[in-house]
């Protein structure tokens, strides 16, 4: 006799949701089988979906899940949203109605990194809990013993999830897991919603930063006024001129790109403000992976061009010369350099800068959508 089928579809938003859905959805139908129910035989479909990743109400998620779980025929649908989603004040980790057989795990509040194994899991558990939950109403105290919050809490190491009835304006949920203490909830989804900006992404842009900032520093290198000023400033005045060239070099990109989210009718305030916190934490990653990068190249190029006893004679330097003053020389003229790179050149791919906020991927998502509704 034939294995009844069970269709399940997998709803992920574009880029970081996508790509980690990508790395687990084969092996999906066999963890189905074997830890939730082998009578059946699974079947798993995934499609990308942009509205997934820009709809800000998670009752729109809802409905358009509902729509494609219609349309192609599953019997159950969970959604994966880069999108934070909020009860009250609170972080949501992940929601399921019952009534319409969807779930949706927001990405960003799983934190930094993660990985494809956490994501299965919570996937695996949200399913476990769609099929067998219904089995709740008939007061099985076995069953709500393991749908209490204990599903989703080895994913989310040194925090708690919190199993609970949202209120009364989702009326297609029924079950809600609450990310708690609160401060933790937040940070975690400030580190995930970071993630999901992808700040890597955008270091193919600095091409063009790189090549001015470096041959104006290069080109100063041969001058013994840098020398003489590495040789005479303190560590801690070489500090705030790094900390002073990477905050310009951040500001100077989201003015000139204009990435940071302005008051708008259309986007409720604690909402802009966690996207352009999440665009300051993206961007300062992003510009301290370049200026490594930069400090690496002009350590190269001062052991290459700088002679040991000409720095010292041209610095009057007393005692032996050593690897220390070669990164001294190094970090001056990475720094230098940094400010005049932001200054002297625009970063190359301006929608790749643009697509690392949270905003502007949002608008660009429902342009997609658009033309679908028409």
């Amino acid at each position: 006799m034939d294995k009844e089928k069970v269709k399940v579809g997998l709803i992920a938003a574009p880029e970081l949701p996508a790509e980690i859905a990508n790395r687990y959805v084969e092996k999906l139908p066999e963890a189905f089988e074997r830890q939730i129910d082998d009578s059946v035989t699974w079947e798993v479909e995934m499609v990308v979906d942009p509205l997934t990743g820009s709809a800000e109400n998670v009752d729109e998620i809802i409905e358009k899940a509902a729509e494609l779980r219609n349309g192609k025929d599953w019997g159950y649908a969970i959604c994966l949203t880069d999108l934070p989603i909020f009860e009250g004040k609170n972080i949501v980790a992940a929601d399921i109605s019952k009534k319409h057989y969807i779930a949706q795990i927001s990405v960003p509040s799983f934190g930094w990194l993660p990985m494809k194994k956490r994501m299965r899991k919570a996937v695996i558990q949200i399913m476990n809990e769609l099929y067998n939950g219904s089995r709740l109403e008939n007061n099985d105290h076995k069953v709500k013993k393991l749908f209490t919050g204990d599903m989703l809490q080895r994913q989310f190491p040194l925090t708690k999830v919190k199993r609970i009835s949202p209120k009364n304006e989702h009326k297609d949920i029924e079950v809600r897991y609450i990310v708690i203490p609160r401060i933790n909830g937040q940070l975690r989804l400030l580190m995930g919603m970071t993630q999901a900006n992808r700040p890597w992404s955008i270091m193919s842009s600095f091409k063009k930063v790189i090549a001015i900032a470096f041959s104006t520093g290069a080109f100063g290198l041969i001058f013994t006024t840098l020398w003489n000023l590495s040789d005479i400033l303190s560590t801690l005045r070489l500090t705030v001129l790094s900390f002073a060239a990477i905050s310009l070099m951040v500001i100077w990109i989201i003015n000139a790109h204009h990435l940071w989210e302005r008051p708008s009718s259309q986007r409720q305030p604690h909402l802009r403000h966690l996207y352009n916190q999440t665009t300051l934490i993206t961007l300062l990653l992003s510009v301290l992976t370049y200026y490594a990068f930069l400090f690496l190249l002009f350590l190269a190029a001062v052991i290459v061009i700088v002679p040991p006893e000409a720095y010292n004679s041209a610095v009057n330097r007393e005692g032996d010369f050593t690897m220390l003053q070669y990164i001294r020389l190094a970090w001056l003229g990475t720094s230098i350099s940094t400010i005049a790179g932001a200054i002297g050149a625009g970063l190359e791919n301006e929608e790749l800068v643009r697509d690392i906020t949270y905003g502007y991927r949002q608008k660009r998502r429902y342009k997609e959508v658009e033309p679908k509704n028409d």
